[in-house]
């Protein structure tokens, strides 16, 4: 009974073995897209934190006391140097200049007086018609206005100065902030700070660098002097990258305690005025390569427990698996250290559909951009 039961079993085994191998044969190589591993000289990038600061900025103060007649300026808006910030009442100034100037005038007569004095009792001693001593009195008495003359230019001065800070001026060009004086308010040189001014273009950013990486990178300038110069980019807090292009301008020399940085300060263009002094901002500096490194598209790579990998396609279109060492990501590319050969092609896409030994239908990507286009557009 049991091997009426099972012959037909074998029997419909048998029969379907060779239709499943045929099925086999005749199923489609699975389509993968491949590239060509290449060299390519790849810019270094090294990212850190940074601050924005403003190349110039001053609190402005009184110098003189007195009601304050206008603002010449909205907070938060952009002033020329030389221009007006505040105009305070120079009535009292202007009086003192007047009255100085009024004592001048009665010093000098004095002292054309004492002049004229001094060379008639000259003469009358040339002539001994005269004691040496009224002369000597006369010289002494024309010192004496002379030195009052040149107090009263010094008090001049002084009261010409203080009428002059009536006008509290910019300094530089720049931005305003906000300010707690109104017209009418009394303000002298206790008062305090006015406004705050900050220059705006161009303006600094300043970020610390590990030691060890600025010496690392000074030990491959002087290697290299004709690398270009280096590169500072800016992304802000919203992620998008600004615009302008800065370059170092300042390395500091002295290494921050407790934290084995240096600071460094880059300067950037910012005609808009959209870096603000104090802003947190990541800065990237980027180096041009020396040597041409060993790439592959970003998207080529794998990874699991053992390690970084990718699938390669041989002369046969057959797909192994290759465990690689990677140096670093540069933007949509991958640096390779070991484990490839240029010229050997990996997979970009498709990866899910293989496996090691299986034959596959391997069609070449454009290029290593396009297979990084490729990948964002299928995130």
């Amino acid at each position: 009974m049991f091997r009426h039961r099972l012959f037909p079993l074998l029997l419909a085994a048998g029969l379907l073995a060779p239709l499943a191998a045929e099925a086999q044969q005749q199923a489609p190589k699975p389509a993968v897209t491949v590239i060509a591993v290449a060299k390519e000289r790849i810019a270094q990038t090294e990212v850190f934190t940074g601050r924005v600061e403003a190349m110039q900025k001053v609190a402005i103060r009184a110098r003189v006391s007195g009601f304050v007649q206008a603002l010449g300026f909205e907070e938060g808006g952009r002033v020329e140097a030389g221009a007006t910030l505040f105009r305070i009442e120079p009535d009292a100034y202007e009086a003192a200049v007047t009255r100085v100037k009024g004592q001048l005038a009665t010093a000098q007569a004095e002292k054309d007086l004492a002049d004229i004095e001094v060379e008639r009792q000259r003469t009358l001693v040339e002539k001994r018609t005269a004691a040496e001593a009224v002369l000597q009195r006369a010289e002494a008495e024309q010192g004496k206005v002379l030195g009052s003359i040149q107090e009263l230019e010094g008090s001049l001065r002084a009261a010409e100065l203080d009428l002059s800070y009536t006008l509290v001026k910019a300094p530089f060009a720049g931005r305003v902030g906000l300010t707690d004086i109104d017209v009418g308010a009394f303000v002298t040189p206790e008062t305090g700070t006015l406004v705050n001014l900050s220059s705006i273009d161009p303006i600094y950013v300043t970020f610390p660098v590990p030691e060890a990486v600025l010496l690392k990178f000074r030990a491959k300038r002087q290697a290299n002097p004709e690398l270009p110069p280096v590169e500072v980019e800016l992304v802000l807090a919203d992620g998008s990258t600004y615009p302008q292009k800065g370059a170092v301008s300042v390395v500091d020399t002295t290494v921050q305690a407790g934290t084995d940085t240096i600071l460094i300060r880059a300067s950037f263009a910012n005609p808009a005025g959209n870096l603000i002094d104090g802003q947190l901002v990541t800065v990237r500096v980027v180096e041009e390569g020396v040597a041409p490194s060993l790439t592959i598209p970003a998207v080529a790579l794998q990874r699991d427990q053992a390690g970084y990998f990718v699938y390669v396609v041989g002369a046969d279109s057959k797909v192994a698996r290759r465990d690689i060492v990677v140096t670093r990501e540069a933007g949509t590319s991958i640096v390779v250290d070991k484990g490839l050969d240029e010229g050997e092609v990996v997979i970009t896409e498709g990866m899910q559909r293989v496996r090691p030994g299986m034959e596959v239908d391997p069609a070449r990507a454009a290029s290593a951009g396009a297979a990084g286009a490729a990948a964002a557009a299928a995130e």
